[in-house]
């Protein structure tokens, strides 16, 4: 059975393996502007800490987590700036767990959608968000800059699809 648990500052380390594991998968295909945010560091997490949730995701062993995903409530909808699941963990519908939690954060919070960049290129990730009900919303960097007073500028991935999901009432 998976369980959740938001990370504490201590826990952030877990955080970081668990991006990192993925690296691999991203390292040829992301813009090398944005290639620091799949490689991420103790500076990396100080920085992001202080600014979102993070949930970290583990089955039957707690010590072992096996998923984290970032969340951030932006007002009239959330955000995920971070979903991954442990590369050795990869292909046994943990991601869907994680994400219904998330989903249910959302919900929580009466907010409108849930969002997140996704890299065109990295189909398998493309192909888990449509298969769970996310949309294209956008792909124009402009649209997405210019988006409620430009709320999303500290994030903007480049070339990235940004994805949403209504949420269930």
């Amino acid at each position: 059975m998976i369980t959740f648990v938001r990370a504490s500052r201590e826990l952030m380390d877990e955080v970081r393996m668990i991006i990192n594991s993925n690296y691999d998968l991203y390292k040829d295909i992301v813009n090398p502007i944005d290639l620091p945010e799949h490689w991420v560091d103790d500076a990396w997490a100080e920085r992001n800490f202080a600014i979102r949730e993070f949930y970290l995701a583990h089955n039957d062993d707690p010590k072992q987590y096996v998923g984290t995903a970032s969340y951030q409530n932006l007002g009239n909808f959330a955000y995920i700036g971070y979903f991954y699941i442990q590369r050795t963990f990869h292909r046994q519908k943990l991601g869907q767990s994680l994400m219904k939690f998330i989903e249910m954060r959302t919900i929580l919070d009466h907010l409108t959608d849930l969002r997140l960049f996704c890299n065109p290129k990295s189909t398998w990730a493309l192909n888990f968000y449509l298969k769970l009900g996310f949309k294209v919303f956008t792909s124009s960097k402009n649209d997405i800059l210019a988006m409620d007073n430009g709320v999303m500028q500290p994030f903007y991935e480049q070339e990235a699809l940004f994805l949403q999901k209504q949420s269930k009432k």
